[in-house]
Order: C-alpha cells, then structure tokens, then sequence
C-alpha cells in the first residue's frame, strides 16, 4: 500500500535508531491529545476480493473465503462489505466460487474498479471506465444488495483537485457512496512473506509474522484514532482497512480480540458512514494513497503524531 505515513515512519525509525529510542505515538514531542472514547465504533472491510494476496501452497480462493466467512460470522458479523475486483474472474471457476461463498454468507460486495489501477497513472475518464465495467460482475453476485459503494485502489482519490473532483463527481451521478478509510495498518503486506515461510515450513519466522502483525495492527490503530482526534477534534466512527489474503484470514480471531479489548464496538459501514464527518472534503489532491483523516491532516500541513513504523526491511528479508 502507498502510504506517506509508511515513508514518513521508515524516517522515523531511522532517526529512533540512531538516537537509540524507538519512536512511539505521544512521545517525542508529538501533540498532546485526550484520552481515547471507551467504546469506539469500527466498521470492518475488505479490499481485493476475491483475490487478495497470493495464492500460497494448499490454498484456494474458495478456502479463503469460505475461512473468512466462517470465522466473520462466528463472531456474529454479517454484511460486512468485501471490494472486488472483476478482472480475471470470468476465466477462473475458484474466484467466482470465492464470490458467490462470501455473498451466500451474508457479506456484501462494492467496486473496487475492475482492474485495480492506481488514479494517479491514469486520466479520471479512463479511472471512471474501469469503475463502470466492473459493475455487471457486481450485479451478478450481489444480486438485490446494495453494491453502489466505491473504494478507491490504493486509497488514491486524486493526484490533482481536478482530477479528484472528477471522478467524484462522476461517483455521484452514478449512484455511489466513497467507502472512506480511517484505520489501515497494511495488513496485506504480510502475505507474500506467510506464503514464503509457508513454503520452508518456517515455524519459527511465521511466529514472529503471527506477532509483529499484531504489534503493527496496535500501533496503527492507536496512530489512527489518534489522526481522527487531529483531524476532528475528536475520534470518529472508525473504518477498518483489511484485505481478503490467507494470513489476515488467519489472524483476523486475534485482530478481532485486539479490538475487542479496545473496547470497540462493531456497526455495518454504511452506518459508520452516516456520520456527519464523512460529509467532509479536505479538497486536496495527493500523489499516494492516504486515509480519510490523513488527508484533512495533510490539507492542513498538520504533522502525524510519532509512532513506530512497519517492520518493512525484515519483511521483505524474511524466508528468502
């Protein structure tokens, strides 16, 4: 995932190290905020469906969805939204299965264009083609469901004003609602990594995949609500940015333990979004992807609280 608040803490990290202190929200300098609410709201999503990550040995995308599904509904979440991508499905009788598990489950679908490109390398006619040619395949699977909420690939709403207001504009006309994204903590960027030490049979590096996964999904919820309240003046309903890959399938039983000692509370995304600070626009077009709060944050030139950064290098390193 593009992100500044990746770049920003790999610098971060760099700097903490050198100083030796690991950089850490609220410390540092980092503005001074109030205490979190006790009982947040969250929204679960699901981006890249129904192909998310790589598809490791013994895997399928029928298996994913139908372990996905299973632990959601075990923890009695229903019409969670999942965002598809329809290229390549037509041909692959296991994306199609995976769709139809995740609908017949009672989850909901939404566009995620059909091709997952990145708005900032393509012109907002092009960008809103493959929104619309992504919508049989929608129509297909969501049968009498909501399906008209858009999520952007890479969270890029716009390299340029210009360019976001287009195709803003063109989501209006065409009936849809921006599923917006207030915490994200780059839960994809795990898979290729699982699906490496998988192939070794590393126990040893898949447990500690198993546990900075979850040390990374604390920080970055933590630096999320904390955005919020910069952003705000206080925390929001939250979004929860996660992606339909085989080793979120596997952590989500701990993820969803993690939020509950958070004392969050889980709600659908399109009453999350009812509230009124997703009525909001910062007006600002950005080159990378960032979050809902991010973007009033980076409109106003207002610096991110400290936190310590993703563990990018020994990701990529690990099981190679």
């Amino acid at each position: 995932m593009k992100n500044r608040r990746l770049v920003y803490g790999i610098v971060l990290g760099i700097c903490a190290a050198i100083s030796g202190r690991a950089a850490h929200p609220q410390q540092g300098g980092g503005p001074r905020l109030p205490p979190f609410s006790r009982h947040p709201v969250v929204a679960l999503t699901f981006d890249d469906l129904p192909a998310g990550g790589g598809l490791h040995a013994g895997y399928t995308r029928t298996g994913i969805a139908t372990q996905l599904t299973g632990e959601l509904r075990a923890a009695h979440l229903k019409g969670i939204y999942g965002f598809a991508n329809g290229q390549g499905v037509a041909d692959d009788p296991d994306m199609q299965q995976a769709l139809r598990v995740w609908t017949a489950a009672g989850m909901n679908i939404g566009n995620h264009t059909w091709s997952h490109p990145a708005l900032s390398d393509i012109t907002a006619a092009a960008f809103e083609h493959d929104i619309a040619i992504n919508e049989p395949l929608l129509r297909q699977y969501a049968g009498n469901r909501d399906w008209h909420w858009f999520r952007f690939p890479y969270l890029e709403e716009g390299a340029t004003l210009r360019q976001r207001d287009d195709v803003r504009a063109w989501l209006r006309s065409h009936g849809y609602r921006i599923a917006e994204v207030t915490l994200n903590f780059n839960d994809d960027d795990w898979d290729d990594p699982y699906g490496r030490c998988l192939a070794r049979d590393d126990t040893a590096a898949i447990a500690w995949l198993k546990q900075s996964y979850m040390e990374n999904a604390a920080e970055f919820i933590r630096l999320g609500r904390q955005t919020e309240q910069l952003a705000f003046g206080h925390e929001i309903p939250a979004v929860l940015l996660l992606h339909e890959t085989s080793f979120t399938t596997l952590m989500l039983p701990d993820l969803l333990k993690l939020l509950r000692r958070e004392g969050f509370r889980f709600e659908s995304l399109p009453k999350v979004e009812r509230n009124r600070a997703y009525s909001l626009n910062p007006n600002i077009g950005l080159p990378n992807g960032d979050s809902f709060p991010d973007a009033f944050l980076d409109a106003r030139r207002t610096s991110y609280p400290s936190f310590k950064p993703e563990p990018v290098q020994k990701l990529d390193s690990v099981c190679r």
